[in-house]
């Protein structure tokens, strides 16, 4: 009978993290206070930047796995999907010549 209590304390005292905490976690960790207000300060300067550009909603199928990494990466990065996929499409057309 021990066991199962010791178990059972063992997993109360489990912490439960969401993978969105476990990544925020990550890079709180990797980035000091200092590269933190000066990322700050770009994400703001981005925001502003963004409410003066004129966007058009699109709908579209995308891969999965290509979802879950666009996910991941705009949770590293703390910026929107959509900023990212138009980071890749202004670089993919800058590359093909528009």
């Amino acid at each position: 009978m021990s066991k199962v209590n010791d178990i059972k304390n063992m997993k109360r005292q489990q912490r439960v993290m969401t993978p969105t905490q476990a990544l925020t976690e990550m890079v709180g960790q990797e980035n000091n206070e200092e590269n933190n207000v000066g990322l700050n300060k770009e994400i703001n300067e981005t925001r502003k930047e963004e409410k003066k550009v004129e966007r058009k909603r699109v709908s579209f199928d995308l891969r999965t796995d290509l979802h879950k990494e666009l996910k991941m990466q705009a949770l590293m990065q703390e910026k929107n999907i959509y900023i990212l996929i138009e980071e890749a499409l202004e670089k993919y057309l800058k590359e093909n010549g528009k």
